[in-house]
């Protein structure tokens, strides 16, 4: 059963749109929007950053362009989250990323996680210099979102300057999961 209340705001579908456009050719664009259906055809065109979109929405976008591009799903949608991350650390935020330490950065996530998502708590959880816990409650997900939100954490991690970021999922959601949770530890 789809469920359209879990809503997300438009900066991360026009982060992902672009990610598309990028990977994906005109031809394995048309077979991704043929696979979906006549209601995804308003991401043909820009969506706008104060939208807010059904996430189950942008989640069968992602399996489609990965099933269009011929990839495994978390594969591409790990690629996705990272770009995403790109997207929303641009202009006065890039500043930021590059004076913050990645655990005062990482510590910041459960607030940008509700400014975009109408549900779900992202809190962390055993922060030290090298490494954070970062756990997902009350928030429904599907694997493409967990794969999106992985490479999204990862890269911001990268863009404070922390090396050698490794990211472990420890549980998961879709995996019947009480919650989906992360270690991500760095030098």
């Amino acid at each position: 059963m789809v469920d359209d209340s879990v809503t997300v705001k438009g900066s991360p579908v026009r982060s992902l749109q672009k990610f598309i456009d990028a990977e994906l050719d005109a031809p394995q664009r048309d077979a991704m929007f043929g696979a979906l259906g006549p209601e995804y055809a308003r991401f043909r065109s820009p969506i706008l950053a104060t939208e807010t979109v059904p996430l189950h929405m942008l989640n069968r976008l992602t399996e489609a362009a990965a099933a269009a591009k011929g990839e495994p799903l978390d594969a591409f949608a790990k690629r996705a989250g990272r770009e995403g991350a790109n997207d929303a650390m641009k202009g006065v935020y890039r500043f930021f990323a590059m004076v913050m330490t990645p655990t005062a950065i990482i510590g910041k996530v459960g607030l940008m996680w509700s400014a975009m998502y109408n549900r779900g708590e992202l809190r962390v959880l055993d922060q030290s210099s090298h490494g954070v816990r970062i756990q997902l409650a009350d928030f429904p997900t599907e694997r493409a979102g967990c794969a999106r939100f992985s490479g999204w954490v990862e890269k911001m991690a990268e863009l404070t300057g922390a090396k050698n970021v490794r990211i472990e999922k420890l549980q998961c959601f879709t995996k019947d999961g009480a919650c989906c949770e992360w270690r991500l530890e760095w030098e």
